[in-house]
């Protein structure tokens, strides 16, 4: 694996992501006893593999161990093959699974390997590992944290053309494509599945721009397919080119909603943990794939003051299905106030949706004083 870190640099870099990134492991409750045979299976809901990320941008690093159990001796997350971190003893419930999830800040160019490890203190060990690129400001094709091949960074994208600009005079602009890229039959990632891939450094020729000027209309084996414009470097500026709003997108059959919320005790006693299972709902007709994370706040009403935190993941939920986790939290500060706890789920947006206003919910309660001082 060649890496974007050597020597000094990269030791720094590990110790800094030790120190600030924090691990927020949580585990979803199961319903009678259970037998974990085996090793455990982990599952890295993001990044995805072969995902492209701008250099200073923070990467999400979240996945769910299943076939858990009580004997879990540890959980580790890897670049590289060092470990910026880990938790002993992750799941003192005995769960059957729970989630983990540690924010990587990236800054130097290169390819990583990410790996999740999960121990059983027989010693039976699973690792999971994807691989993503990060690219410097100034690279041609760059791409943005959680976006797909076919989405590069806002940065790559030209400027759109404007009211101003003069009438189109070309009927169409040599390009190459520099990112392995889909290609749709309108400009949006909505047009799904794709038309096709196409291949880094193949030619194409532009035949028109939408008008936000993110998409390019190419010509395509005796057709017109869409790419998205970070993919492609044009050997001249678009703004020449024809305006095209292309197709209407289809209506995202995809709706997430939070279904229920149960608190255990409820309300919250200050610091003891409470477990809290979030209901996620897809009220849509097609799956949400490929699942996502939900984030679990304990906030102070009066003044919005986050006090705690934690997150479980979602797997991908058929059209109509529905998915329970849960999370343990615990609150130890300002009793005898009103709180609320905030539900986010599917942040930050990895579900394309219809409706992206009804993924938050909230409950409140008065902090009990219980045990604090």
């Amino acid at each position: 694996m060649k890496s974007g870190m050597t020597g000094l640099p990269r030791l720094m870099l590990i110790w800094v992501l030790m120190v600030v990134c924090g691990c927020s492991l949580t585990a979803p409750s199961e319903g009678g006893a259970a037998a974990f045979e085996g090793p455990p299976v982990i599952r890295i809901a993001s990044p995805l593999p072969n995902q492209t990320f701008l250099a200073g941008a923070t990467v999400v690093i979240q996945a769910r161990i299943e076939n858990a159990g009580p004997d879990m001796a540890r959980v580790s997350v890897l670049l590289d093959d060092a470990v910026v971190g880990e938790q002993l003893n992750p799941n003192e419930i005995g769960a059957a699974e729970f989630s983990v999830k540690i924010d990587w800040p990236t800054s130097i160019p290169g390819q990583y390997a990410i790996a999740v490890d999960a121990a059983r203190g027989d010693g039976a060990v699973t690792r999971e590992t994807v691989t993503v690129t990060v690219i410097g400001q100034t690279d041609s094709g760059a791409a943005v944290s959680g976006e797909s091949a076919d989405e590069a960074a806002s940065e790559a994208v030209p400027e759109p053309p404007t009211a101003d600009a003069p009438s189109p005079t070309l009927d169409s602009l040599a390009a190459r494509v520099i990112t392995a890229s889909n290609l749709r039959t309108g400009p949006s990632t909505r047009f799904d599945p794709p038309l096709d891939n196409i291949a880094a450094n193949r030619d194409v020729e532009i035949v028109a721009v939408n008008p936000d000027g993110d998409w390019y209309k190419i010509r395509y084996d005796g057709g017109e397919a869409w790419i998205y414009a970070g993919s492609v470097s044009a050997t001249r500026d678009v703004a020449g080119l024809p305006l095209d709003s292309g197709p209407s997108p289809p209506a995202n059959p995809v709706n997430l909603t939070v279904g229920g919320i149960a608190i255990q005790p409820h309300p919250l006693v200050c610091g003891e943990p409470a477990q809290i299972e979030v209901t996620v709902h897809n009220e849509g007709t097609a799956a949400a794939a490929p699942g996502g994370w939900i984030e679990i706040e304990a906030m102070l009403k009066s003044t919005s003051e986050v006090m705690a935190s934690a997150g479980a993941v979602f797997p991908a939920i058929p059209a109509g299905g529905s998915f329970t986790a849960s999370a343990n939290l615990t609150v130890d500060i300002h009793y005898n106030e009103t709180q609320s706890i905030r539900i986010t789920v599917d942040t930050p947006n990895q579900v394309d949706e219809s409706n992206e206003d009804d993924n938050v919910r909230y409950d409140e309660y008065v902090l009990q004083q219980g045990g604090c001082p």
